[in-house]
This record gives C-alpha cells, structure tokens and sequence, in this order.
C-alpha cells in the first residue's frame, strides 16, 4: 500500500520504519488511518477548477499563510506554447498541482526561513518550501509498518504587493522541485490535504 502526506512538521520519520497506527499522532485523521488500514485509499475533497469565471484576475481562493498573511489565489492563464503564465491554471495545467497542494504549501512550509524566504529582486514576493512525503507499508491492518521511500520539494511563489485591482496579485506559481513540467500525481493526492 502507498500514500503521500504533506510534511506539517510534525516529525513523521524519514530514516526509519513507523506503524500506520502512529500517524493520528502526525496529524492524519482517524478516519484516514482507518481507511489505509484497511487497504484503501482515503477520499480527499476534489477541487473544483472555476472554470466559468470571467478572467485571469478572477480571485478563486483565499486563505491564510503559517504567519496569517492572506494568500490570494487568482484564476491566471497558461499558454503553453509561449510557456507564460500564473495562478491557478498554470498550476493545475502545467504543474499538476492543484489548490489544495498550494494552500497546504504555504500553510505548512518548512521550519523557520528554510520555508518562507523573500524572492531576489522581489521585496513583496515571497517563496513558500515544503516536502511531500511518499510512503509505503507493508503488513496488515493499522498493525502495517511504513517507511517514506520518497520526498519531493514544492515549491509556491506568492506576490504580497501588485495590486489587481485593490488586492495583491497572490499565488504566481507552484511546482515540484527538480521536475520538468507536472508533478507526480501522488503529489496533488496527498491524503492530509
């Protein structure tokens, strides 16, 4: 059985083996390790691309940070034959990420300045980092063993100044670190987001 979680820095092991059970300990609802225990996956709430609404400045999302700085999430665009682009259709097009990853990006980077560091040149754009971990267990019931065989680093680029039309312009980009184009799904698929 695999799974993936966003690291919210509550110590899940990376070098050594843990019990599925311990993870209601790591912020995993209940339900969810029951659901693992069980062998299945647990259901996340899909989001909902707003596909109808009138235009890239479209505000979708909004939400607060670690530090309760709002984020704002626009509709943006992507054109991917000139590669340009923001927001959440860029995200959700090119990078495979999707809303839920974003808000859980910024909301759980990394500890201190390793996970929110100002952007060069930028003094009001900020870049949020955290890990995704994938894990793989092995055994029976909630009694299975795991270990994190894999962390991908996401990266979520955030504007706090430009003004469209009274509020920042949010969230440019989100992407996986090290990866050419789109995340893997396990990424987006994360069961504590």
């Amino acid at each position: 059985m695999e799974f993936s979680v966003f690291d919210n820095g509550s110590g899940i092991p990376r070098g050594s083996s843990f019990r599925l059970a311990d993870l209601g300990r790591h912020g995993i609802p209940d339900s969810a390790v029951k659901q693992l225990g069980e062998g299945k996956a647990p259901r996340t709430a899909a989001t909902k691309s707003a596909t109808t609404l009138s235009g890239p400045d479209t505000i979708v999302g909004q939400w607060k940070d670690r530090d309760g700085w709002t984020v704002y999430m626009r509709q943006g665009y992507y054109d991917p034959v000139r590669d340009k682009g923001f927001g959440l259709t860029k995200i959700e097009q090119k990078h495979n990420l999707t809303m839920k990853a974003v808000r859980a990006t910024t909301q759980y980077p990394r500890p201190g300045a390793a996970g929110k560091q100002k952007f060069a040149g930028y003094p009001d754009t900020w870049n949020y980092f955290t890990d995704v971990l994938h894990v793989k267990c092995s055994g029976w019931w909630i009694f299975r063993t795991c270990r994190v065989d894999k962390v991908q680093a996401v990266r979520a680029g955030v504007d706090f100044n430009a003004k469209i039309p009274m509020l920042p312009k949010g969230v440019i980009t989100a992407y996986c670190e090290g990866v050419q184009g789109r995340c893997p799904d396990w990424v987006k698929n994360a069961i504590n987001i």
